[in-house]
């Protein structure tokens, strides 16, 4: 069902609903008008009543010949009606005793606490409301119909006017999913709205920019990997077209050379694998305690024939002998080293490494934490390249790759292996001057 229809039916029920309460409260209305004309003369109907009363007293407790009789405050009231046992004994007025006894004021009549009558009264006051009334019934079956004809043609124009509308920003947002679908072209949608309608616009626009942002980046990440590994099986396959082509045996160092190759396509393999596990969380970490002094040190040890080379000198500084972190210690090693060889790449030769660990009091975290500070005096970081650094394949230097550099891996691998352990990585970076990465890992 559509929202115009459901709105025309819900403003149908709801125009019967006021009708009818509007009938109901009317209805009331006029018996309370009626009751309150005898509490503002009262002191009238109470001396009727008990002329009544005194007329039956003096009587010997009969009626006998009331119907006949002169009383003094009648003359107060336009309609009177005394009733007996369901017998009409004195009637005073146009209304039958009938019309009386349901639109009057009714006054019981008592003898010694017992019942002796009823009294069925209009004053002047009560009468006129009685006729306004009759007039008003005799005229609400033509001033209801005239009344609903007119306000079903209003409600009608108002609502296909608001239905109109409510549905067009849905019809443009229907219409930009549609071209959406179709061929994925962005479209506008009415984010200018202040209500509910430009929230959704907006939140879908965000969702369609998203999307093509992700859909950017699987390609992007499609063209890196097929990069990749183009240039390492291109030397292979030419090195075999080769010596196949010419019947030559490879010599060793061909030999060495292929090997190379083949592990380097081994290793971005398994990188692009880690790396997909660790992003989706299906990882599964197999904590436990190492000393995070020890294992800074066995990394520093490993990297030396690197710093050597360059010539760059790297210290480590801790005023503690032993850090306790519950890691998976390759995962931690892996993300520590990569960290450390990126600072080592993109430092130049004669430059310094500074490597800090200390536990760490974070005002905002309940449990203390180690904080790792790797401190380069290289080439830095410019503020546009800085938010990329963790991508996929990205490399600062674009000119930076095989054989001087990785894949583009190594920070991306680190940080999600850094999350995994429920720690993260900070950046600071002066163009020219140098990096710091700030690595914090829970106690």
């Amino acid at each position: 069902m559509k929202i115009r229809t459901k709105l025309i039916l819900s403003m149908s029920v709801l125009i019967v609903f006021v009708m009818l309460f509007l009938l109901g409260v009317t209805h009331i209305q006029f018996y309370i008008s009626r009751d309150l004309a005898y509490f503002e003369e009262k002191n009238t109907f109470e001396s009727l009543r008990k002329e009544f009363e005194h007329y039956y007293s003096n009587h010997g407790d009969s009626w006998d010949n009331i119907a006949s009789a002169r009383l003094k405050y009648t003359g107060s009231f336009n309609e009177v009606v005394l009733t007996a046992d369901e017998e009409v004994l004195y009637q005073q007025g146009k209304l039958s005793a009938n019309e009386l006894r349901n639109e009057g004021f009714v006054l019981a009549l008592y003898e010694s606490d017992q019942k002796i009558g009823r009294l069925y009264v209009m004053n002047e006051r009560q009468y006129k409301i009685y006729e306004f009334k009759t007039m008003w019934y005799g005229m609400l079956p033509n001033i209801g119909i005239a009344s609903l004809i007119f306000t079903c043609i209003a409600a009608l124009l108002t609502i296909l006017l608001l239905s109109w509308r409510l549905t067009s920003p849905i019809r443009k947002i229907i219409k930009g999913i549609e071209s959406i679908q179709k061929d994925g072209a962005a479209t506008v949608f009415p984010e200018q709205r202040k209500d509910e309608f430009g929230a959704i616009s907006k939140a879908l626009r965000e969702m369609n920019d998203s999307l093509a942002g992700a859909e950017q980046i699987r390609k992007q990440l499609m063209s890196d990997v097929t990069h990749e590994l183009k240039t390492p099986l291109m030397i292979i396959q030419g090195e075999l077209e080769l010596a196949y082509e010419t019947g030559q045996p490879l010599s060793a160092a061909k030999q060495a050379s292929l090997l190379d190759e083949v592990l380097r396509l081994s290793r971005l393999v398994h990188d692009v694998l880690d790396l997909s596990k660790l992003e989706s969380g299906k990882m599964e970490l197999q904590p436990q305690t190492e000393n995070l002094v020890k294992l800074l040190e066995d990394i520093v040890e490993k990297t030396e024939y690197m710093v050597e080379d360059k010539q760059i000198q790297l210290s480590m500084h801790s005023r503690e002998d032993s850090i306790p972190i519950s890691v998976e210690k390759s995962r931690i090693y892996q993300a520590l080293y990569n960290i450390l060889t990126n600072a080592i790449y993109y430092t130049n030769p004669g430059g310094q490494i500074r490597i800090l660990v200390e536990t760490a009091y974070l005002p905002k975290q309940q449990q203390p934490y180690a904080r790792i500070r790797v401190e380069d005096s290289g080439v830095g970081i410019s503020e546009e390249e800085l938010p990329h650094i963790f991508n996929r394949f990205y490399r600062a230097d674009p000119s930076r790759a095989r054989p001087s550099g990785g894949s583009g891996l190594g920070l991306a691998i680190a940080q999600q292996n850094i999350l995994a352990h429920r720690g993260w990585v900070e950046v600071e970076s002066v163009v020219g001057k140098g990096s710091v990465f700030t690595i914090y890992l829970p106690i």
